[in-house]
């Protein structure tokens, strides 16, 4: 099995452990879609002598226990605190990127003044005619004169 589904068998062990209050304000759609999710067959048991932080538990679970508490249960002081918190996070690690991966690669390219670049360029082309083209212009001349 996988541990998406362990973690939802540990996520609704947690939640039959929370009060009559708390556990009314997660959508009982939510409930029904953890519980149905979960693996039956994974046995997971809370110690009552540790918090809850403290349990032995996977990463997923922490991870879901996480968007329950910020969407459902936290008060909207500690939802805002939360959000921003999470933005913050996303700014750091978007910098992170960037620096990691200098995603603009034109800012180390010198950047060349366009008169200079002008003269360089838009230098007087003279043209020449082939030397057929030249040839049968002279035959036409003979021609054309007599």
């Amino acid at each position: 099995m996988s541990n998406r589904k362990n973690a939802y068998a540990e996520v609704y062990t947690i939640l039959q452990e929370l009060n009559e209050e708390e556990y009314n304000k997660i959508p009982p759609e939510v409930i029904k879609t953890i519980e149905a999710n979960r693996n039956e067959e994974y046995e997971y048991e809370l110690d009552d002598e540790l918090e809850l932080k403290d349990q032995p538990m996977l990463s997923e679970t922490k991870a879901i226990l996480f968007n329950l508490f910020r969407d459902y249960l936290a008060t909207p002081e500690q939802k805002a605190k939360i959000i921003r918190m999470q933005n913050e996070a996303r700014q750091k690690n978007e910098l992170k990127k960037q620096q990691m991966y200098n995603a603009d690669i034109f800012a180390n390219k010198p950047k060349k003044n366009l008169a200079e670049n002008s003269n360089e360029t838009m230098q007087i082309v003279e043209y020449k005619e082939s030397i057929f083209k030249r040839i049968l212009n002279k035959i036409k001349s003979f021609f054309i004169k007599r």
